[in-house]
């Protein structure tokens, strides 16, 4: 899925990065911003290499220490 979705980090004590493809949702979940994403993604997280990547966005760290692709990251530093 390389449509444009909307990215966020929630609203939990994790602050975890979402993405979404509905709009109005992703604007009701986020802690604060949302911003375009053109990237795989599924299920609600971001999917590199066929796998979700769970990031805690102000730690930094993805749930299994998978890297994080710059990418993604530059996403998150936008929202932060």
């Amino acid at each position: 899925m390389n449509e444009t979705a909307y990215a966020y980090i929630d609203r939990t004590a994790e602050e975890v990065f979402h993405v979404l493809d509905d709009y109005e949702v992703a604007c009701k979940e986020a802690k604060g911003s949302v911003i375009e994403y053109r990237g795989e993604h599924a299920g609600g997280y971001p999917v590199v290499n066929q796998r979700q990547l769970i990031i805690y966005a102000r730690r930094r760290i993805e749930k299994e220490n998978q890297p994080i692709p710059a990418y993604i990251q530059a996403a998150i530093d936008a929202l932060l």
